[in-house]
């Protein structure tokens, strides 16, 4: 499988990855020069009436912008100037745009955050904004105008229920037509406005603040310190503390031992490396998989349905891998056998096992282990 868009040779993203990603913008004219439009016009309202699916709808005018979440019964018809509507996490909808992602494999997985899609009327759009995160823009149907520059100013549009820039100075204006694609590095301004009806596809990678990682961290760190004997049995101690001047003050001495606790506690890095794989492959929160197709199969059912029919991940899983620990849907998993592990890697990098390597990879027994789970889990299906 092809892991670049369609019409850029190894060697051009070899460069852009060297030279560009995550420092400047970058124009790419027919990326995807064979493009097929990830679904129709009515697919996209469907999905914005879908209370499962995250959507926003955006409209503006004279510069003033309003916001509303969905699910929306019903949109303005699209003769209608100056609306957008956004579906968020495209990739757990529809497999068309889980092939996209195929074609973004040359960053590593665990980067990834989603794919939006962006349905707008004539001139609709977000805003002057910017991002916090790299993204890569694609053009689907129609044309849009996207003017950007580095931000000097960041300040934004007081009481917006849309985060607008204020002072927007774009030094570069592009018409992207079907197939192009813009890359922009986080924190650099953008405004894009549609030229008649038009949808706009975001690939977006996440990268994850300090702040985040530590809370995480923390919370994980927190279950274990809870279940280690040694640290229960580590109590405070006062002895020879003397009479009290004053009952109501805490004592230094418990603010210290406290300290000292956070100072002493020093995690191992497989215990990091834990925390932050099980972060990674989180599913999005409003992703949920449906496990009703295995869950009351048998183990040898399950196995003759996948050796006869294949199988696949489902929509929204996130599989990832650090030596032989695999990270799968917020779990961490040890994995014994080196084959077990190169099957589970090729699972991870298709998505899908044929009929054919489904039944040899079963004569594993590790395998067949954690794939009788996961499909009870919902986290497969067979292939259609």
């Amino acid at each position: 499988m092809k892991h670049q868009p369609d019409n850029l040779s190894v060697n051009d993203i070899k460069m852009f990855m060297e030279n560009d990603w995550h420092i400047r913008p970058k124009l790419f004219r027919q990326a995807f020069k064979h493009l097929e439009p990830l679904c129709d016009i009515d697919t996209i309202l469907e999905m914005a009436s879908d209370e499962n699916i995250e959507s926003r709808f955006i409209q503006h005018h004279q510069q003033r912008y309003t916001l509303q979440h969905g699910p929306f019964d019903t949109l303005p018809n699209l003769n209608t100037p100056n609306w957008t509507v956004l579906i968020q996490g495209l990739e757990t909808v529809i497999p068309e745009a889980q092939d996209l992602l195929q074609q973004f494999r040359f960053i590593p997985d665990a980067r990834l955050d989603d794919i939006m899609l962006s349905l707008a009327s004539d001139q609709g759009g977000v805003g002057p904004h910017y991002d916090s995160y790299d993204v890569f823009l694609i053009q689907m149907h129609g044309k849009r105008r996207w003017q950007i520059g580095p931000l000097s100013d960041t300040s934004l549009v007081p009481n917006s229920p849309v985060k607008i820039l204020q002072h927007f100075e774009p030094n570069q204006s592009f018409i992207l037509e079907p197939g192009d694609m813009l890359y922009l590095p986080p924190n650099y301004g953008h405004h894009g406005e549609a030229i008649g009806i038009c949808s706009t596809i975001s690939v977006g990678f996440r990268a994850f603040s300090k702040s985040e990682l530590l809370s995480h961290l923390l919370h994980d760190l927190a279950d274990q310190v809870a279940n280690d004997e040694q640290l229960s049995k580590q109590l405070f101690s006062d002895p020879q503390r003397g009479i009290s001047d004053d009952c109501t003050e805490i004592p230094n001495d418990l603010i210290e031992f406290s300290q000292n606790c956070l100072i002493q506690f020093k995690p191992d890095h497989l215990t990091i490396q834990k925390c932050v794989g099980t972060l990674l492959s989180e599913p999005k929160s409003n992703v949920f998989f449906d496990s009703s197709q295995c869950e009351n199969m048998s183990p040898e059912d399950i196995q003759l349905t996948f050796e006869k029919q294949g199988l696949s991940l489902a929509l929204g899983c996130r599989m990832l891998f650090l030596g032989n620990q695999l990270f799968m849907n917020g779990e961490a998993i040890q994995i014994e056998s080196m084959e077990c592990l190169s099957i589970l890697k090729k699972l991870a990098k298709t998505h899908e096992l044929t009929a054919n390597h489904a039944k040899n990879a079963f004569k594993n027994p590790e395998f067949r282990f954690l794939i009788i789970g996961f499909a009870k889990s919902g986290w497969l299906n067979c292939i259609d």
